[in-house]
Formats: C-alpha cells, sequence, structure tokens
C-alpha cells in the first residue's frame, strides 16, 4: 500500500471507490473529480494501481476546517487504512484551531472519538443541490 498526497484523480477511479461503499455521489464522477481538485487537502491510498482510500479537507488555512469523504474500499475496510488516512490528514491539519467531521453515521463517532474528536451538542443542517 502506498500513501499519496494528491489532488487529481480518473473519474473512474472515484466512481470504483465510491461504488464500492453504496454512495450516492459515485453517481456523479465529474462532480467528484473536481472536489477533489478544489480540497485543501487530500490524502489517498493505493494498492498499485487501484484507488483503495481517501480522504479530504477543506480550510481556510488557520482557524476552521472540515473533514469529509473518508472512504475505504469495501474490500479493503478493517485493515487499518481509515486510520492511516485520518493521521496522516491531521497531521496536516495540526496548525488548524478546530477541525470538524460530521459522520453521516452516530456509530462511526467511536472512530473519531480515537483521533480526539468529541460530540458536541447541537445540530447539523444540510441542503443538497441535484
Amino acid at each position: 500500500m502506498e500513501i499519496k498526497k494528491i489532488k487529481s484523480f480518473s473519474a473512474d477511479d472515484l466512481q470504483k471507490l465510491f461504488s464500492s461503499v453504496e454512495w450516492k455521489s459515485a453517481a456523479y464522477p465529474e462532480k467528484l473529480v473536481s472536489a477533489f481538485e478544489n480540497a485543501s487537502h487530500v490524502v489517498s491510498v493505493w494498492e498499485g494501481t487501484s484507488l483503495i482510500g481517501i480522504i479530504r479537507s477543506m480550510d481556510d488555512g488557520c482557524w476552521s476546517a472540515n473533514i469529509d469523504c473518508l472512504v475505504v474500499h469495501k474490500d479493503f475496510q478493517g485493515k487499518g487504512i481509515a486510520s492511516k488516512l485520518m493521521t496522516e490528514l491531521l497531521e496536516d491539519l495540526k496548525n488548524i484551531t478546530y477541525i470538524n467531521v460530521c459522520p453521516d453515521d452516530k456509530e462511526i463517532g467511536q472512530f473519531y472519538s480515537k483521533f480526539g474528536f468529541k460530540i458536541i451538542d447541537g445540530y447539523y443542517l444540510q441542503k443538497i443541490n441535484p
């Protein structure tokens, strides 16, 4: 396995990865390409020429960062890849004061707590454009 800090991916690579975990965003591979190109930080994991994991952040460089799209291919889950991705990204974000993540599933919160994240009371709103 090889860790890369690149922002350029093929639509096919991203679609295969996101489809493997049944994320709806796999239906928009060109938007995924653009999203990763425009991210502040991206960390990916490769098995040979296959993209098997990815994570990104959007941040202002000093005050606030949002972590998004932590995805590990279904065939490679349970091997510590998500932890490697998170560790690498958090190293890139070490000078950011506030780092936020909004997991889709409450059970995933336990994963993030291993990295110092705490659940904050409040609510999360999202608008989805087609």
